[in-house]
């Protein structure tokens, strides 16, 4: 019984990281359009090397610098968007022609074994 709440609570939890992190990038405007996109990426790229300095005096803590990115990131985002959604579109489509190319060799090798 207290396996099965565990579980229970465990699903639960991850269903509500999930969620709120889908939300957060929702709201934050990450879901949008490119230049909404830009804005959070400069926005985020401003407010972390702040929060990481505020928690390293805090906890007095020693942490390198941050690497600075030479790929323009912001180019590529959209790309990258881009090719999930295209896969996620062509998923059905593609596994229904790996089946059905399966199941070809399948009859194929049984029936040269009869």
């Amino acid at each position: 019984m207290a396996s099965r709440a565990l579980a229970a609570v465990r699903i639960i939890t991850k269903t509500g990281i999930i969620g709120g992190s889908v939300y957060l990038a929702y709201d934050q405007g990450l879901l949008g359009d490119g230049e909404q996109s830009c804005k959070v990426l400069n926005k985020v790229s401003v407010a972390v090397p702040e929060a990481l300095d505020q928690w390293s005096k805090h906890f007095e803590v020693e942490l390198p610098e941050l690497p600075k990115p030479n790929v323009p990131v912001a180019d590529y985002w959209n790309s990258g968007i881009e090719s999930i959604v295209s896969f996620l579109s062509n998923a059905p489509t593609k596994l229904n022609e790996y089946t059905e190319t399966g199941w070809q060799y399948i009859k194929k090798m049984t029936s040269s074994t009869e």
